[in-house]
């Protein structure tokens, strides 16, 4: 049968085969001959049928197969005895002998032959009948009887049911498939075998030039892509470092101490490790955040007018707001909703009158209403429960002539009323009756001034009037005159201390005068003055702040101990004018003031008129003071434990205390045995366990605690300044008012083998009024961390280094600073040596080398007096003489120093970390041992957070965006930046 043209059949070939026996095999020669000579262009090189591979779920399995095999160009039969024998098979052979013949039709061979020869297993020729031998042919269905005219050439593949797996890697199965092949693809097997190698070459070619391409199109990517990220980190880094400035610069700007704190906690997030500017910002809003005064924290309008009265509930949580003409209302200060609205049905009235004042009752359970009277109308008053408005007592009309507002007031417990008459005196009424209860004036108590003011002390015994320049004071109880005075200036406001002891009066001027409530004798007077004349003065509860208000609505904190102004002003509304509602909350940490807007600009009253609330900041605390010297701190030391503090001083004292309770502990202190041994020094040994005290008569051991002494002072050691114990804790170092510099034995108390050389030998001579100086002060002294040098800084400025045990020098040759040395220190990790001088400059060494650093700290004006490395060296504290304590970063060059100004009234001259870093102990010229604390961001956020939600209205009030509020929302996330501001110890200690 002629070869029919390809292009009407879909499938080159069909393979017919029994599933028991050649599955694997049929699946092998389809995959074999689908990429056997195929182009790199083409998915397939001839495309083959076989049923398991090719033909779809159908409910026509026969139809479907011959539609494939009517559809195909050869017929491929994979013959075997099962094969023979399998139904499908013959009915498929069947079908394509009756239908297209045998001429492309192809035997696979898949027995192996029984004897292991390459002769056709199972199919034998009779060359005579022209047929196969059916006798010996066991592979072919009977239905190919009679079909050939000569024997065919089959394949022989039995030897491939052996092989694991069939590929095109296997030399002998890809000659077996070239050979089945080359009639479907109508060529010789030899040029079949070519093209393929010519494709595979090609495809080989194409691969390596699309492997290229691909390569220098993934290099350029890579170049691309490190430049992106190159351009995106830059572009990050400097987005974080504007984002830093901005904050930095958010937080120097904020009026809020807690908002400005949480932009400087902002920006030291921000770059890990902080910028300079940030950690600059961050040490401003701590020193803010411990001098701040007060801070507005909320504000809610309300329907005020002059005389409206104000006041706080018992538990600090509501205020209260009365006013004449509405009635009452209260603010939620915690939840900080707005006003409740008055209760216009039970506004405030006297029968059918509009009330004059209101005032409150001391409890705050009722309300005093009073109308002055005029001529022809009686002045009367009224008693309203505060809550539900019902009257309680009156309305009673007084049968007195006309009365000013200010001349009646409610006793604190709400059950006198005291009304005083132009002319007549003062005259005291019960308020449930009207009665008098007395039918005698106050005595002394008449005057023809037409202002009269009242004011009752707390526990209403006292009652305080002042008419025009005049001021009195009785004891209501004993009906006496205490005390009188003509003040030389009109009196303002008079307010009683919490304890009634005390009496805060303002003037027209805007001073304020404290007096006592006893005897009328002045205790203060204000420094300043406020801005106009004094129109109302509130005493905090607990008695440690007064806060005074004009008339221009300015509102100032003042120490009623010293007359000093607390801070600034609170800030003049220029709009409002503030009434006579002026209160403290029950804690003393807030402060609530009701201002009032013009009420001509409404014909229905004010509209802008606002009760707002302050934040007061308790006293500010310059640091926890230790109790004990009178004179100038030498030396202050932290035990290496972190359990005493030993301190010095020039009155002879040596003092140890426990930092937990800033008491001494027992046998504290330790006082000079003569006059002149002064102490000048106190050092730790490594664990703690025994203190040397330093002075002229020597090196005196002390054990701790306890503080008994431990031994006799070391033979030898007089006329000792200062004195460093070795890190092993084998010796002793020690300076003398010579410059000579010894070493000793901590065990024995003597003095080592071998000595360091004269220093001042070396260091030359110094003018001196004219006259020549060798001898220097060996003003510090310390040891490396492994304990092989000694290190001593003379009054000259140079800095001298010794091998500890053969005494030699060591390191460079000393260079002496162009200024006189005041102080010392090693650092712990044994890489830096700090040398201070009395032009207010640090220099630094190399601790390892000896060798001088070009590295020069600038301290201010003063003299470097004491030097102080935080325990992992990386701050460097130091106190001048002008009574500032700065600390540096040193190995952050650009990092700007902090500071803490005014920690001691005279000069710093001692300082020491506590052991975790965290803690600082100073001493200085005015007698005081202060401890410091250092925060930081995590604890300071835990701050910021409570104080930005106190009150619900505080972020729009305080400036504070949604980054000042998120940033501290969660203080457990915040990094722990090495902690550099110090605040006053937070510990309560007793005074001196």
């Amino acid at each position: 049968m002629p070869q029919e043209p390809a292009g009407r059949f879909a499938y080159d070939a069909f393979i017919s085969y029994s599933r028991a026996a050649d599955g694997e095999l049929a699946r092998g020669l389809q995959h074999g001959l689908h990429a056997f000579a195929k182009p790199w262009y083409r998915l397939r090189a001839l495309r083959v049928f076989r049923d398991e591979g090719s033909l779809a779920a159908s409910s026509q399995l026969w139809s479907s197969l011959q539609e494939a095999m009517d559809a195909s160009r050869f017929f491929v039969l994979l013959a075997g005895e099962q094969s023979a024998r399998a139904p499908w098979v013959e009915q498929e052979v069947l079908h394509w002998c009756t239908h297209r013949g045998v001429d492309n039709l192809v035997i696979v061979l898949t027995d192996p032959p029984p004897d292991g020869s390459r002769q056709p297993p199972g199919m034998a020729w009779d060359a005579d009948l022209g047929d196969f031998d059916w006798r010996r042919t066991t592979a072919l269905p009977r239905c190919l009887s009679g079909r050939f005219r000569e024997e065919p050439n089959a394949v022989l593949l039995g030897w491939a049911r052996a092989r694991p797996e069939l590929s095109l890697r296997d030399p002998e199965f890809r000659t077996a498939v070239a050979t089945l092949a080359a009639p479907l693809h109508g060529v010789a097997k030899d040029q079949l075998i070519g093209e393929d190698i010519r494709q595979h070459r090609r495809t080989r070619r194409h691969v390596v030039l699309t492997t290229a391409v691909l390569a220098v199109l993934a290099v350029i990517a890579a170049l691309a892509a490190v430049a992106a990220v190159q351009q995106r980190n830059t572009a990050r880094e400097q987005t974080a470092l504007a984002e830093v400035r901005q904050y930095a610069a958010q937080s120097r700007n904020a009026s809020d101490p807690y908002t400005a704190l949480a932009y400087a906690i902002a920006a030291e997030q921000r770059v890990d490790p902080p910028l300079p500017e940030a950690r600059a910002a961050f040490a401003a809003a701590v020193r803010g955040l411990d001098s701040w005064q007060a801070r507005l924290v909320g504000e809610v309008p309300a329907k005020a007018v002059f005389g409206t009265a104000v006041r706080w509930s018992p538990d600090g949580s509501r205020i209260w707001v009365a006013d004449t003409s509405t009635g009452v209302a209260h603010w939620n200060v915690r939840e900080g909703r707005a006003a409740v609205p008055y209760r216009e049905p039970a506004a405030l009235r006297i029968g059918l009158t509009t009330p004059d004042s209101v005032q409150w009752s001391g409890n705050g359970r009722s309300l005093l209403l009073t109308e002055g009277g005029s001529e022809g109308s009686p002045p009367s008053y009224a008693v309203r429960d505060s809550v539900s408005g019902e009257v309680t007592a009156g309305p009673s009309a007084l049968p007195d002539s006309y009365l000013d507002v200010d001349t009646m007031q409610f006793s604190p417990q709400g059950d006198a009323l005291a009304v005083a008459l132009k002319g007549k005196g003062i005259y005291l009424r019960s308020v449930g009756t009207g009665r008098l209860l007395s039918k005698e004036p106050l005595p002394q108590s008449q005057s023809e001034a037409e202002n009269y003011r009242l004011t009752w002390s707390p526990d209403g015994r006292f009652l305080c009037a002042d008419a025009w320049k005049t001021l009195r004071v009785w004891d209501v109880r004993r009906g006496r005159l205490l005390w009188a005075e003509r003040t030389g200036r009109e009196v303002q406001a008079p307010a009683w201390s919490p304890d009634g002891r005390s009496i805060a009066i303002g003037a027209a001027d805007g001073r304020i005068t404290w007096r006592d409530g006893r005897t009328g004798e002045v205790t203060a007077s204000s420094s300043g003055r406020l801005g106009d004349a004094v129109s109302e003065i509130s005493w905090s509860p607990d008695g440690t702040r007064v806060a005074a208000a004009d008339y221009t609505g300015t509102v100032h904190l003042w120490d009623p101990d010293t007359g000093e102004a607390a801070g600034q002003a609170l800030g003049r509304d220029r709009t409002r004018a503030l009434t006579s509602g002026l209160a403290w909350s029950p804690d003393s940490r807030f402060l609530a003031g009701t201002y009032v807007s013009d009420a001509s600009e409404s014909d229905n009253g004010p509209t802008r008129s606002v009760v707002r609330l302050w934040e007061v900041a308790p006293p500010p605390d310059r640091g926890a003071r230790l109790p004990g010297p009178t004179e100038t701190i030498s030396s202050v030391a932290w035990s290496p434990d972190g359990r005493h503090i030993a301190g010095g001083s020039d009155d002879g004292t040596l003092w140890v205390w426990d930092p937990r309770t800033g008491e001494p502990v027992l046998d504290s202190p330790q006082r000079r045995r003569r006059a002149g041994d002064d102490v000048t020094a106190v050092v730790w040994d490594p664990k703690g366990r025994r203190l040397l005290r330093v002075g002229q008569d020597g090196l005196l051991p002390r054990s701790v605690p306890g503080g008994a002494t431990a031994g006799r002072q070391w033979w030898g050691s007089g006329g000792a300044l200062t004195a460093a114990w070795s890190p092993d804790g084998s010796r002793v170092a020690s300076g003398t008012r010579d410059g000579t510099v010894r070493i000793w034995d901590a065990t024995t108390g003597k003095p080592t083998r071998r000595q360091p050389r004269d220093a001042t030998a070396s260091s030359g001579t110094q003018a001196n009024g004219g006259a020549q100086e060798r001898r220097l002060n060996a003003r510090s002294v310390a040891w490396s961390p492994d304990s092989r040098h000694v290190a001593a800084a003379l009054s000259d400025g140079s800095l001298h280094l010794w091998d500890a045990v053969s005494g030699r020098p060591w390191g460079a040759a000393a260079e002496a600073s162009p200024h006189l040395a005041r102080s010392m220190a090693w650092s712990p990790d044994g890489k830096l040596i700090a040398v201070g001088g009395v032009d207010g400059t640090i220099r630094l060494w190399d601790g390892r080398t000896g060798t001088p650093l070009p590295d020069v700290l600038t301290s201010g004006d003063g003299s470097v007096e004491a030097l102080a490395w935080s325990p992992d060296s990386t701050r460097l504290a130091a106190g001048d003489g002008a009574g500032t304590i700065r600390w540096w970063e040193p190995r952050r060059r650009n990092a700007p120093p902090q500071l803490r100004e005014k920690a001691h009234d005279g000069g710093v001259t001692a300082l020491s970390w506590s052991p975790d870093g965290t803690r600082l102990v100073s001493g200085g010229a005015d007698g005081a041992v202060r401890l410091w604390q250092g925060s930081a961001e995590r604890q300071l956020c835990r701050l910021v957070d409570e104080a930005l939600h106190r009150t619900r209205s505080t972020p729009g009030l305080t400036g504070a965006t949604g980054v000042a509020d998120r940033i501290c929302a969660d203080p457990a996330r915040i990094r722990d930046h090495p902690i550099l501001p110090l605040q006053p110890h937070s510990t309560e200690v007793s005074r001196p």
